[in-house]
């Protein structure tokens, strides 16, 4: 009697091993379509209604603009701050890359002069 329940044990294990692996297929496959779908709908959308209603504001950058600003008027100060940044394409951020590059720069020496009146450890 043991040994008959035993192999139906088994058995059901089996199966039930067998019947998760093909369920994980099975989902795997779904999920996989359904990312494509999403991915091809997604990009479908953006070509057909975002694109050019980006195009007629005059691009990324003005559309950009045009939000931020928007935006500004019903938020804090902050994001006008950043509308003004997207809507000037000046030299700021090579200029701003250089003044963190001079800092950086800056505290190097320091931690060496540090190290250096500290001593041999």
């Amino acid at each position: 009697m043991a040994d008959a329940l035993d192999g139906q044990e088994q058995r059901r294990g089996f199966v039930g091993t067998v019947a998760r692996k093909a369920l994980l297929s099975l989902v795997t496959a779904a999920a996989s379509a359904g990312s494509a779908y999403l991915v091809r709908k997604a990009s479908q959308l953006w070509e057909e209604k975002l694109l050019p209603k980006v195009e007629e504001k005059g691009g990324g950058r003005a559309a950009a603009r045009e939000l931020l600003e928007t935006t500004a008027d019903k938020a804090p100060e902050k994001l006008k701050g950043v509308a003004e940044k997207v809507a000037s394409p000046s030299s700021a951020p090579s200029t701003n890359r250089d003044e963190e590059r001079r800092r950086r720069e800056q505290r190097r020496r320091q931690r060496r002069r540090s190290l250096e009146q500290a001593g041999p450890s």
